[in-house]
């Protein structure tokens, strides 16, 4: 457990990378050390920090672009800390090989349009890219395709965001169905 000092000055900085201004920053703390036990310090500051994350990555993209690197890593962060009990994990078919690798990953069943993410526990694949100028190949096509005839789910994900909003959609109408 942290004392109340540490929590306090912890606080103040992530609300501050929130752009909260300085009055909202201490009525924040007040009611968070006044409403919560200290047992839930960490808690509260695991969750204060990623809105900080979040907001700065908000700032920073307004200015540029993220790359589908960013996106994809914001996205597996917010769904491990929102899902706990269900895996998540990136097929790694991207990137630069050699030709010598490239023959044996194929060779070792490496397949092309392979989805970016797959969520077994939701039969979800995550197919991400960037907010602008991402393009889809026409293997992501045909492996879209294919899963959906067994049933799966196949999103097509224009960064984090979007990833986010599809994906409360589904849970949202998997809850209703129950």
């Amino acid at each position: 457990m942290i004392s109340d000092t540490v929590f306090k000055d912890a606080l103040e900085v992530a609300l501050k990378a929130q752009g909260l201004n300085k009055k909202e920053r201490q009525e924040t703390a007040n009611i968070y050390i006044e409403k919560y036990p200290t047992e839930h310090m960490n808690d509260i500051l695991d969750d204060e920090e990623q809105k900080a994350r979040e907001h700065q990555a908000a700032k920073k993209a307004s200015k540029k672009v993220r790359s589908e690197f960013e996106e994809q890593s914001a996205l597996v962060h917010w769904f491990r800390k929102t899902y706990p009990d269900v895996w998540i994990y990136a097929n790694r078919n991207g990137g630069t090989r050699s030709p010598r690798e490239k023959v044996d990953q194929i060779r070792e069943g490496v397949l092309a349009g392979v989805a970016d993410l797959f969520a077994p526990g939701f039969k979800l694949y995550i197919e991400m890219k960037r907010t602008n100028g991402g393009v889809t190949s026409d293997a992501q096509i045909a492996f879209k395709e294919h899963v959906e005839r067994f049933g799966y789910r196949w999103i097509l994900a224009e960064g984090f965001e979007d990833a986010r909003e599809q994906i409360l959609i589904i849970v949202e109408k998997n809850k209703n169905k129950t």
